[in-house]
């Protein structure tokens, strides 16, 4: 009895047998009790019990392979050991069926030969399946190709008996028990077998277990060692296959139950694909690859990967050495090894994406991603396919509807009617105010509807008189989509649709309805948009837990969704579909206020931080690809498409001990309008101070659709890119200049940004008094444009400057021409302008310490304004303030402007002049510092640098005067005692007699900017290890690519004006970097980075 020869060991496809003859050996050791009975028996102690587990679950473990032992090896109860066995091994899914159907099928004949009656009972076939099982693996035939899915092979017809007897007599006795894989006959190999050449002289193709799918679409070929080593976790990737596969229903992400066709088998036995969908793994290395259309197959026994679709998606997949690489760009997304003749990937579903859900819960996902939409047009979009089919559609009561939906019980309506063209009519309605204002500073917001696609675009506005504004974007944006004309719109006799709302109607040819006063009902379109517009953002902000500053961004995504669902007057019909002719997609949304993993690009963090951020999505991009998140944590707007979504969370799950941060462009809470357009996604961020983001939302933030009838440039660096030991290839995914990089963030990039910031009436302000400045200053004067010339373009150019006396910032906007388009010798000639040299402001600033002299500081508003120009040159009209009436008039410069070339050198010669009128004189050995002797001891000394001053004097009396002097002829603004000049703070010590200099500010900068604001400190500005010499530049193409995307010029640089400013300890080690500015290498980078950790550590 204690003889075990006979005992097999678990390899995952013997289960049945395996486990008949364990619970054998278990009752013949008396081991049984621990694996069949739940409770402890009473003779026993606990200590008895605990042993007796462990000892079964030792000798079970002794016999099972290694691949099997993996899931079991921690296990120390003997019962759940033997369940979890039974539940990996001993499913009863589609593969093992038609397995034993197949089983049977090739023993039906060779069991009714044997039996005299050819009678056949369940108990025999069970036992000879077993038997066939048993006989087959001890004769060491595993190796046999065996099919994938449910194929009747039995024995080829063309097999001769007499010839396979005489040909396996004929060979050598070692290849006695070998089984050929070819032809399947004992006694010879594969290269030997008399078939196949027999075969290839045919032309026959060699007949082996194939899986197709019709149309092309399909091709494997796999053997029975590869089943065998072959977990649920496993991934055969195939190079042949032109689609992704697997039977597991469980592993998809988004499912779509259909006839997709069949699978044909190499008998031409076929299995159906049964559904389509996408399915989200988690690698072995701990990336996420999300295959796209996988199909369904019940009937298949191993996971499937194509790498021809991978490829089509732009991975890259590298075979060799036994090890299989798939990667995009410089990132590996996953790796696998080669067994026998395939290569296997191991990989589990990423838990974040599975909504493989039960029919409630789908319901109530799609409702939430639908934007609580209504059953009956959830049940429309499911009959039509447009979302997955759920059986027994019923949506149980919605608490986040009934707070923002519950209304009294309708009257009776008439049967709604349309017009048989897009634009014959549009509906319009103004809905506000908003209790609260949104992340932009919007208080209402507009409805324009078409009346024969009932699509729908929604704008946000601070005030009313902005309708027309929006109006006419409305307009230009249709007319040009449709390529029609607006017809008629049809308002009510709110103040904002009269005056210049009818006037402009009255000259585009657009006629203007309007509906008596009082009757609401007769623009009952508009009216119950607003109402559902309404209740939709209040179910949405009641769902996400956000704040009511964010009914903006619910009401982008209310409008998203409400252009996707099936309307009444268009018989179920979508507006979207109605008015572009195409269909519409649901596949990308998602629940509102959800909480997602937003990707953090490489490029913008170092090595070890982490890769994604916790965020909530707030809506879809408008005009751009990717979705729109907040930043709970850093107060921050962010769009992207690298995302991963936990639908069933929000922001109350987020963690806030700390997320990643890094620096993008702003963002825009702007006009709310229906996709239009596509540009080139760029992520980008924008400082939201939104207060208590995360506090309960309330439903009295939003009012009723009743309550409207109620009364200097700089130049970015690109980021840093983090060391690798891999090759780096430069990224052609988006354009370089659409990464930027801000390191003091919240500055509008252009005019539209401005109006749309939440410091929008601030920035009007900073531009308002810039024009201003023209006009005192006469900078300017309306022409018409000469005939040959051209009159240059401007920017506005945003400023948050940030002052040592004021809490609050300083908005300054600035206009500034477009000089590049100056031509020498027509529109400019000498453009040097000196400014003071930084050892002239240590000089005199030791000076004033030494002696405790005053240092005041002074600046001149729009410094270059002052300068007078000597060519004829001429200028569009500042975008937003173009003069009514006069629009095809450009500007006559008579005063230089910021952006000229010649500009700071006209301010200069102004400037020069002004000062010797006064009496002052300019040192030989620095132009910009100005002297004037009154005594002995009795002095004043100007330092300029551009529009920047410092006056250093004993006469307190003496500087005011000269201010005063200053002020007649320029716009000064005394800024009092000096407290920062170029970057530096100035600390004062007047009873030591010191002044300190400090660029701790500008530091902090220069780390964020190139993402070493987190290093680690060290002790000297270079280590005596680097040994820096132009054999470690950069040589072969692929170095040079990978340097040409660090920013290394502008890293020395940025330090070199540290160096010459406060930090003369890094002098040395600045000027040894620089050496190699022409053609820097990685080790040359190193030590930039070495040098910036140093600063850290001593700023």
């Amino acid at each position: 009895m204690e003889n075990m020869g006979r005992m097999i060991s678990l390899n995952g496809s013997n289960y049945h047998l395996w486990k008949g003859k364990m619970e054998d050996l278990l009752f013949v050791k008396e081991f049984h009790v621990p694996v069949f009975e739940e409770k402890k028996p009473v003779e026993k102690t606990d200590d008895q019990w605990k042993l007796q587990h462990r000892q079964v679950c030792g000798l079970i473990r002794q016999w099972v392979d290694d691949n099997v032992l993996n899931h079991i090896e921690n296990e120390i109860d003997a019962r759940s050991l033997w369940l979890k066995l039974e539940q990996l091994y001993a499913r009863k899914t589609g593969n093992d069926k038609m397995y034993m159907i197949k089983k049977l099928i090739e023993l039906r004949m060779s069991l009714c030969n044997s039996t005299s009656n050819g009678v056949i009972s369940m108990d025999m076939v069970k036992n000879s399946v077993l038997n066939e099982e048993t006989r087959r693996q001890s004769n060491a035939s595993s190796s046999r190709s065996d099919v994938l899915v449910t194929e009747s092979r039995g024995r080829s017809s063309s097999r001769d008996p007499k010839k396979d007897k005489n040909r396996s007599r004929s060979k050598s006795n070692k290849f006695a028990n070998l089984e050929c894989h070819y032809c399947h006959k004992k006694g010879h190999i594969k290269k030997d077998c008399w078939k196949l050449k027999k075969d290839k002289q045919q032309g026959k193709q060699e007949e082996v277990d194939r899986v197709t799918i019709t149309d092309d679409q399909f091709l494997i070929l796999l053997e029975d060692d590869a089943i065998n080593v072959c977990q649920d976790t496993s991934w055969v990737v195939d190079s042949g296959a032109t689609t992704h596969a697997t039977s597991q229903r469980d592993l998809f992400s988004t499912y779509t139950p259909g006839s997709y066709g069949s699978v044909k088998m190499g008998n031409d036995g076929l299995a159906q694909v049964v559904g389509i969908g996408d399915i989200c793994l988690e690698t072995s290395i701990g990336t996420r690859l999300m295959l796209k259309d996988v199909k369904h197959v019940p009937d298949l026994r191993m996971n499937l990967i194509s790498t021809r679709r991978l490829d089509d998606e732009g991975f890259y997949s590298l075979h060799g050495g036994g090890k299989w690489k798939l990667s995009r760009g410089s990132l590996v997304v996953a790796r696998g090894e080669k067994l026998s003749s395939f290569y296997l990937m191991q990989a589990k579903v990423s838990k974040d994406s599975v909504n493989a859900l039960e029919n409630d819960h789908a319901m109530e996902l799609w409702h939430k991603r639908l934007g609580h939409m209504s059953e009956k047009g959830m049940s429309v979009l499911s009959k039509k396919e447009a979302i997955p089919r759920i059986s027994g559609l019923h949506l149980e009561k919605c608490a986040h509807c009934l707070r923002g939906k519950q209304h009294m019980v309708s009257f009776k309506s008439s049967v709604p009617s349309r017009k048989p063209k897009v634009l014959d009519l549009v509906h319009s309605d103004v809905c506000g105010p908003m209790k609260t204002k949104s992340l932009g500073g919007a208080s209402y917001f507009v409805t324009f509807i078409d009346d024969h696609s009932r699509k729908l675009w929604v704008f946000t506005m601070r005030t009313k008189d902005q309708v027309l504004g929006y109006f006419k974007q409305f307009v230009a944006l249709v007319e040009r989509q449709t390529g029609k004309k607006l017809k008629c719109i049809r308002s009510d006799n709110g103040g904002e649709y009269s005056g210049p709302f009818d006037v402009y109607c009255k000259e585009h040819g657009i006629r203007h309805q309007f509906t008596p006063p009082k009757t609401p009902q007769l623009n009952g379109l508009a009216e119950r948009m607003n109402r559902t517009i309404v209740e939709r953002m209040r179910c949405l902000i009641s769902q996400s837990g956000l704040a009511m500053t964010f009914w903006g961004e619910a009401l982008s995504t209310v409008v998203h969704v409400l252009n996707l669902s099936p309307s009444a007057p268009l018989e179920g019909d979508i507006p979207e579909r109605v008015w572009t002719g195409k269909n519409v997609s649901y596949g990308h949304l998602r629940v509102f206020g959800c909480k997602a993993f937003v990707h953090i690009p490489k490029d913008e963090r170092s090595k070890l931080e982490m890769k994604s951020r916790q965020c909530v999505f707030i809506g879809y991009g408008q005009d751009e690809f990717g979705y729109r998140f907040y930043d709970p944590v850093k107060k921050k707007l962010i769009r992207s498409r690298d995302v991963v979504f936990m639908e069933d969370q929000t922001i109350k799950d987020i963690d806030k001990s700390g997320n990643p941060t890094q620096s993008y462009e702003s963002l825009i809470d702007s006009v709310v309008a229906p996709s239009t357009s596509v540009h080139g996604h760029v992520e980008d961020e924008v400082q939201v101070d939104t207060p208590g983001a995360d506090a309960p939302a309330h439903d009295d933030g939003i009012g009723d659709h009743d309550d409207d009838h109620g009364e200097t440039p700089t130049t970015e660096n690109p980021p840093i890119v983090r060391r690798s030991e891999r090759g780096l290839k430069p990224s052609t995914r988006y354009d370089p200049s659409e990464y930027v990089l801000l390191t003091d963030g919240g500055e509008p990039e252009s005019f539209d940004e401005a109006l749309e910031d939440e410091h929008k009436d601030e920035w009007h302000d900073a531009m308002g008094d810039e024009m201003d400045s023209f006009a005192e200053n006469h900078t300017f004067e309306l022409v018409k444009l000469p005939k040959g010339k051209k009159a240059l373009l401007n920017k506005w150019v945003y400023k948050i400057k940030h002052d040592e006396t004021s809490l609050s910032p300083r908005y300054k906007a600035r206009l500034v021409v477009k000089g590049y388009g100056q031509k020498k010798g027509i529109d400019y000639d000498e453009i040097f302008s000196p400014v003071v040299k930084m050892s002239s402001i240590r000089v005199v600033l030791g000076l004033a310490a030494s002696l405790d002299l005053e240092v005041e500081q002074m600046d001149v508003k729009t410094a270059f304004l002052h300068g007078d120009l000597e060519e004829e040159i001429y200028m569009v009209q500042p975008e937003g303030f173009m003069k009514k009436g006069k629009e095809d008039l450009v500007c006559r410069l008579k005063k230089s402007l910021y952006g000229l070339k010649q500009a700071p050198r006209q301010w200069y010669k102004k400037f020069e002049s002004v000062m010797g009128e006064h009496g002052y004189k300019k040192t030989t050995s620095d132009h910009c510092v100005f002297v004037q002797m009154f005594g002995e001891d009795d002095f004043i000394v100007l330092l300029l640098y551009v529009d920047d001053m410092l006056i250093v004097g004993k006469n307190l009396s003496r500087i005011q005067e000269l201010k005063n002097q200053l002020g007649k002829s320029f716009a000064m603004k005394d800024l009092g005692p000096a407290k920062q000049i170029l970057g530096m703070r100035i600390v004062r010590d007047r009873g030591e007699k010191l002044i300190y200099l400090s660029q701790e500010r500008y530091i902090e900068k220069v780390l964020q900017r190139f993402h070493m604001d987190n290093s680690k400190v060290v002790s000297t500005p270079l280590a005596t290890h680097f040994r820096l010499n132009s054999q470690q530049s950069p040589k072969t193409k692929l170095e040079k690519e990978d340097m040409a995307r660090v920013s290394y010029a502008s890293a020395v640089g940025s330090l070199m004006y540290a160096m010459v400013c406060t930090r003369p300890d890094i002098a040395h080690a600045v000027g040894t970097v620089s050496r190699f500015l022409s053609n820097p290498g990685r080790e040359h980078w190193n030590a930039v980075k070495w040098i910036l950790r140093y600063l850290r550590g001593t700023s």
